[in-house]
C-alpha cells in the first residue's frame, strides 16, 4: 500500500468513527445498502450504542408496491445477512446436505430470510418452504430480496400450522421455539404442534440463542418419540447452537402427477 492510500485510508477510518463516513455495499445481484449514519455496525449495536443501524435499500426491481428501495433497521434481534451476521447462516449450513429436492420444508423464525435463502436452493423448483416470522419487517424484507417461486414468506407464528394435516413436512427448522413460553403451558402446546406436522421419517431442526433452552426442547420431543440425531456445533460470534431430532420411521412421499400422460378425466 503506498502512502498516498495509507493516508486515505486512515482518513476514512478517523471519518468512520466520528460517524462522518457513510458507506454504499452493494451485492452481486445489483442490491445496494446506502447507511444512513456513519456509525459503524459494531458500535451501533454495542452496549453504548444506540442499539439500531439504519440503511436505505435499493432494489433493482421494483417491488409489489411499485417502489424500488425500503428502510431497514438492523438490530441484536432483526438481523441481515448482507451487511452484518446473521448465524442462521452458519447453522444452516450443517445440516443443508439433508435438505434434499423436491422437499416441503417449514421454517418458523426465518428472521430476514437469508436461512430461506439456503433452504430454498437445497429444496430446488419441486420442493417447497414455507417460512413464517413474528416480526412485520423482517417478513416484508425477505418477500423482496429472497423472492422464490417454491418460497412463501408469512407473517405469525404457531397459529401458521393450524391448516397443516399431520406429517404435512419432511423437514422443520424452528428458531427461539420457546421464546416468552418456556415453562408455561403455551411453550408446551407450541411443542407439541411442531412436532405433530413432521412427517416419519422427516427431521426437525431446533436451533435456540440460549444453549440453556435446549433442556426443555429435548424433553418435550423426545416425549414426542422424536430421536436425537446430533447437536450442531455453536455459532463462534453469538452462541446460538441446535439439535436435530428425528421421526422414526420410513418418509412417504406425496405422489407426482406425470403431466407427460393424458389426464384420464378428460379422456
Amino acid at each position: 500500500m503506498s502512502a498516498g492510500s495509507r493516508v486515505l485510508y486512515k482518513f476514512k477510518r478517523l471519518l468512520r468513527y466520528l460517524g462522518v463516513y457513510k458507506r454504499t455495499i452493494t451485492m452481486q445481484d445489483g442490491i445496494r445498502y446506502r447507511e444512513r449514519s456513519g456509525i459503524s455496525l459494531r458500535r451501533a449495536l454495542s452496549d453504548t450504542g444506540p442499539g439500531v443501524k439504519e440503511y436505505d435499500v435499493r432494489l433493482p426491481w421494483i417491488d409489489m408496491d411499485g417502489r424500488r428501495g425500503m428502510r431497514i433497521r438492523y438490530t441484536n434481534s432483526r438481523l441481515y445477512a448482507d451487511v452484518g451476521h446473521d448465524p442462521r447462516i452458519v447453522l444452516y449450513a450443517q445440516f443443508l446436505e439433508h435438505i434434499r429436492p423436491g422437499m416441503r420444508v417449514l421454517e418458523l423464525g426465518c428472521g430476514t430470510g437469508g436461512g430461506s435463502a439456503l433452504l430454498a436452493h437445497a429444496v430446488g423448483p419441486s420442493g417447497g418452504i414455507v417460512a413464517v416470522d413474528r416480526d412485520g419487517e423482517s417478513i416484508r424484507f425477505a418477500r423482496q430480496r429472497h423472492r422464490s417461486d417454491h418460497c412463501s414468506f408469512e407473517l405469525g407464528w404457531i397459529e401458521a400450522l393450524e391448516g397443516e394435516i399431520n406429517g404435512a413436512f419432511e423437514a422443520v427448522v424452528c428458531v427461539d421455539l420457546l421464546r416468552g413460553t418456556k415453562d408455561t403451558p403455551e411453550g408446551a402446546r407450541v411443542i407439541v404442534e411442531v412436532g405433530r406436522v413432521v412427517r416419519p421419517g422427516g427431521l426437525l431442526i431446533a436451533i435456540v440463542t440460549e444453549e440453556s433452552d435446549l433442556a426443555p426442547l429435548k424433553d418435550g420431543f423426545e416425549g414426542l418419540g422424536l430421536v436425537l440425531e446430533r447437536t450442531l456445533i455453536p455459532c463462534n460470534r453469538t452462541g446460538w447452537t441446535g439439535c436435530v431430532y428425528q421421526r422414526p420411521g420410513q418418509i412417504q412421499r406425496a405422489p407426482t402427477r406425470d403431466y407427460h400422460e393424458p389426464d384420464p378425466f378428460l379422456e
